[in-house]
C-alpha cells in the first residue's frame, strides 16, 4: 500500500516538477503571488505531508527527518545547480544507508540508530570539506562558488 501511495506521489510530482521548480527557484516572481501558485504550493506540501506522515509511521522520525534533511543539506553546500543537487543527495543517501546498514549489522547495533549516526558522521565531514575548501579558496566542480 505504501509503495502504491509513493508511486502515485512520485508521479505527481515527476509530471509537475516545472511548477513546482519554478514555484521554489523564483518565488519573487510576480507569477508566483498568484491564487494559483497558492494553490500550487498547497498540493505540493498536501502530497509531502503524506510522504512524511507515512513514512514516520514506518521508520521513526529521527530515521526519516535524516533521509529528508541530511542529503539535501550537504548537496546544497557544494552546488546550486538542480540536477546536480539531486545526484549528490542521492548518492550520499545511498553510500550512507549502506555504511549505516553495515555497521548495524557487522557490530550488531540497531539499524535506524545505526544509520541515523552515519548521517550525522557524513554531514560533519561535510561541513568540515566545505571549511577547507572555502579558507583555501577552492571552488568545487559541482558549481558552488566560496563562500557560500
Amino acid at each position: 500500500m505504501i509503495a502504491l501511495l509513493y508511486g502515485a506521489i512520485g508521479l505527481f510530482h515527476w509530471v509537475f516538477r516545472k511548477k513546482f521548480l519554478a514555484l521554489s527557484f523564483d518565488h519573487h516572481a510576480p507569477e508566483s503571488k498568484t491564487p494559483g501558485s497558492m494553490g500550487w504550493d498547497l498540493l505540493f506540501y498536501m502530497s509531502f505531508g503524506f510522504v512524511i506522515t507515512s513514512s514516520v509511521q514506518v521508520a521513526g522520525v529521527l530515521l526519516v527527518f535524516s533521509f529528508l534533511i541530511v542529503p539535501a543539506v550537504v548537496s546544497a553546500m557544494f552546488t546550486h545547480r538542480i540536477g546536480i543537487r539531486l545526484a549528490v543527495a542521492w548518492t550520499l543517501g545511498f553510500f550512507v544507508s549502506v555504511g549505516g546498514i553495515s555497521a548495524s549489522y557487522f557490530l550488531d547495533l540497531p539499524t535506524g540508530a545505526a544509520v541515523v549516526t552515519t548521517f550525522g558522521v557524513a554531514l560533519l565531514l561535510s561541513i568540515v570539506l566545505r571549511i577547507v575548501l572555502t579558507r583555501l579558496g577552492i571552488q568545487t566542480a559541482l558549481g558552488a562558488p566560496t563562500g557560500t
